[in-house]
């Protein structure tokens, strides 16, 4: 239609075909017109050559033998035919010889040189257009004592073919001009369309139709590779939406409890009269429960201050080892007073690129998991080694009851709890936050079987985080 057409003729890429169209027909226009250009000065040249030779030899001819020798020879090649025109003059501007009448009218040059046309004679009366006004050069000269020699030449043929030659050199311009036109209008309209196609999915998307994806011809150039990139963006968009919707769900489902709970410990301290110590008491419990939620909120905050990328500025040199160790001391007391066995297990001077902190927290919140989910009498390890190909490899293995298969990725999302994790404080940060500081250190998390059962409880899980071979 009329509006799809205006749209077309005002997009960049037929105006830059316009333009490359213009580019290659002057560029062909010029090299053509070189071209002319060099074949006209040496048709030129050759005709003056030619003139200034027959003047030349004649001019000998009179040195040599006088007028009577450029007289004998002017009348035998004006009588015998020939390409060239003659005339000779006498000092009182009479024609003595030649085979033309009249000298040209037109001007000459310093040289003596001149350009004229002149009309041949019609052979059995009979007019013919194409002999009329040909085209001609020539040139004057002083033989000595008054004598004046003409010598012409015809470059009818040469004019000809020069003006066919300039003729064809602007057609040719003008059809690369409109075959570039017309070639790039059609490559740029079938880009457009697909860039239509592209406009078209973003429209929907904006629209709120999550599921559209951009229409792709899998051939490989730019195009296609831009369809593929916006897809895989709308996929993670798309994702990133059903986590927002189920952590939404996940966090009003559990975070309601603690504070309907706060609200009756408050509401009842509210109502108490005279015992003081039972307010005293709710409050307390209340202050803890803002604490919880607090950390709750803290640790989302931080779950999305990674997913940006804040952190990486902080990266620095670290002995994993070392920080290892002192994780090492710190919840070995914790797991004694759990009953659980604890095993730490570390390769020295493992050095890797990162935040410290960060990797702090992600053993913390691993450790922290273990001790919760393994049962009396269980056991739980923390080791660190360098693998064959390199990297390091950060683990936390424990005979707890591990998470199923099906539910492992499911896991490192935000807010997702197992329903059997529901009894467990917590509201399912941990693992995701783990994942986070993963992503942002370059590092893989792999999430696999433990040990065994421990008093038929397991199979156990293995939790390792491998980072990535420290550049040289």
């Amino acid at each position: 239609n009329r509006c799809g057409e205006q749209w077309f003729l005002g997009t960049a890429a037929f105006r830059r075909t316009v333009l490359s169209a213009e580019l290659f027909a002057t560029s062909r226009c010029v090299i053509l017109g070189l071209v002319y250009a060099a074949y006209v000065s040496a048709a030129l040249r050759r005709a003056g050559a030619s003139i200034s030779a027959e003047v030349a030899e004649i001019q000998t001819l009179y040195g040599e033998r006088g007028y009577q020798g450029a007289y004998r020879y002017l009348v035998q090649r004006s009588v015998g035919g020939g390409e060239f025109f003659y005339m000779l003059l006498d000092p009182q501007g009479q024609q003595l010889v030649g085979n033309i009448y009249g000298l040209p009218e037109a001007p000459t040059d310093p040289q003596g040189r001149v350009r004229f046309t002149y009309d041949r004679q019609p052979v059995d009366g009979v007019i013919d257009r194409a002999e009329e006004g040909r085209d001609a050069r020539g040139q004057i000269v002083e033989l000595g004592d008054g004598y004046q020699l003409f010598v012409g030449l015809d470059v009818e043929e040469e004019s000809r073919f020069v003006a066919n030659t300039l003729n064809s050199v602007l057609i040719a311009s003008g059809l690369s001009l409109a075959l570039g036109i017309v070639s790039g209008a059609v490559v740029s309209r079938r880009f457009a369309r697909r860039l239509d196609g592209i406009n078209e999915a973003a429209r929907a998307v904006m629209t709120g139709k999550l599921d559209t994806r951009a229409p792709r011809t899998y051939s490989g150039d730019e195009l296609d590779e831009l369809s593929r990139n916006f897809n895989d963006m709308l996929d993670r968009v798309e994702n990133l939406m059903h986590r927002m919707r189920t952590a939404g769900d996940s966090i009003a489902h559990d975070l309601r409890l603690p504070l309907t709970r706060m609200r009756g410990r408050i509401e009842s301290a509210l109502v108490e009269e005279g015992d003081v110590e039972a307010r005293e008491a709710a409050l307390m419990q209340a202050v803890s429960d803002v604490d919880e939620l607090l950390k709750t909120f803290n640790a989302v905050l931080s779950l999305s201050r990674l997913q940006t990328g804040e952190r990486r500025r902080a990266f620095e040199s670290i002995n994993l080892g070392a920080l290892m160790e002192d994780m090492c001391e710190l919840y070995e007391p914790v797991c004694e007073d759990a009953g659980t066995e604890f095993l730490c297990e570390c390769t020295p001077d493992l050095m890797l690129m990162g935040d410290r902190e960060l990797i702090a927290q992600a053993i913390a919140n691993l450790l922290d998991n273990a001790i919760k989910y393994t049962p009396d009498g269980g056991a739980i390890a923390l080791r660190g080694r360098k693998t064959g190909e390199g990297r390091i490899e950060l683990s936390v293995t424990d005979t707890g009851p591990g998470i199923p298969a099906e539910d492992r990725e499911r896991v490192l999302e935000r807010f997702v709890r197992l329903d059997r994790s529901r009894n467990q404080p917590g509201v399912g940060l941990g693992l995701s936050l783990v994942h986070a500081i993963a992503e942002v250190h370059g590092a893989t998390l792999s999430l696999d079987d433990g040990p065994g059962a421990v008093d038929g409880a397991g199979p156990g899980l293995r939790i390792a985080l491998t980072f990535p071979k420290r550049k040289a």
